[in-house]
């Protein structure tokens, strides 16, 4: 059973729209170390405990209920960063530093490679996050391993908060730059 709370775990902002950034967190929302995958892996993990061990059983859901609270923030983070893109293409050109881009041939070549490289650079999710990794590539279930036994599964998930945290690092790190750059 789920409880939402309206409130966020942590407040999240955003100073502009920015829809590389938005792509590069698609890799926490949906790719094969973000949250969603966390969430989906401790719920699957934790159903083979319930007769065996009740206490495992609810900190495993428990720990997946923490996730999807991950996930309502990245996600919450995502559709910030693609505000008003889908809106008026004036006001997103005011808003955005890609739209100038467009206004000749080879800007719009290099929009439309991007656009089919990956969808969510012009945010055609309808301004939210989609199910997908950075690259556009859908979430899959083979990204969750369970197998049963909480040694390995608790083993499996010590190594996957590990390669999230790297992931987490390396877009905090090109956000970081990008913004040090920019005059």
């Amino acid at each position: 059973m789920f409880v939402h709370n309206k409130d966020l775990q942590f407040e999240v902002r955003v100073t502009e729209p920015d829809p590389r950034f938005a792509t590069l967190l698609q890799e926490q929302f949906g790719g094969a170390n973000g949250e969603l995958k966390a969430a989906m892996q401790y719920f699957t993990q934790a159903f083979v405990l319930r007769e065996k061990s009740p206490k495992m059983y609810d900190l495993m859901m428990d720990i997946a209920t923490e996730e999807l609270s991950h996930l309502e923030m990245v996600g919450s983070m995502i559709t910030m960063l693609l505000d008003g893109l889908n809106d008026d293409l004036k006001v997103a050109n005011e808003r955005c530093d890609w739209m100038p881009a467009v206004a000749d041939a080879d800007g719009r070549d290099q929009i439309i490679h991007s656009v089919a490289a990956n969808p969510l650079y012009f945010a055609l999710t309808g301004g939210g996050p989609d199910v997908s990794n950075s690259a556009g590539v859908p979430w899959s279930g083979s990204y969750v391993n369970s197998n049963g036994d909480p040694s390995v599964d608790l083993r499996s998930n010590l190594a996957a908060e590990s390669r999230a945290r790297s992931s987490t690092n390396i877009s905090s790190s090109s956000r970081m730059i990008r913004a040090y750059r920019t005059p």
